[in-house]
């Protein structure tokens, strides 16, 4: 069994790392007791006393990072696409408005009902998010 191969020469490197067993080592084993040996000698400590300050205010540099900017981009972007596609095709798609009955409507108002009650979702996790004394 590979596995079972693979088991041995970890326990091997381990053992070697520590000095507990042989020094000729296979080259399997041999990788393995030089991750042992980094493992073993890497030293433990805790964190530096500012280390959350300093990740929380990392944190709050970086927030969005370039995707904000891109996806106001992106967003301009698709209006003008939205733009000009109702400029281009719009007056058959208007059709659609004028005449419930199309199965075509259905799926018009269940895009617009998912971008309602994204906003408005979006909207009561702010309401939410608020600290009690402000409106």
């Amino acid at each position: 069994m590979n596995d079972e191969r693979e088991w041995e020469a970890q326990e091997r490197g381990m053992r070697a790392a520590r000095g507990e067993g042989p020094a000729d080592l296979d080259p399997l084993a041999l990788n393995y007791r030089k991750v042992a040996s980094a493992v073993i000698s890497h030293p433990v400590g805790a964190p530096p006393g500012d280390f959350v300050a300093r990740a929380a205010a990392h944190v709050a540099r970086h927030e969005g990072g370039i995707e904000r900017p891109l996806s106001r981009v992106l967003l301009a972007v698709f209006a003008v696409a939205l733009v000009a596609a109702a400029v281009i095709y719009g007056a058959p798609y208007w059709q659609v408005f004028q005449q419930p009955g199309e199965p075509a409507s259905g799926w018009v108002l269940a895009g617009l009902a998912c971008v309602v009650l994204s906003w408005v979702s979006r909207q009561l996790r702010d309401i939410v998010r608020r600290p009690s004394g402000r409106s």
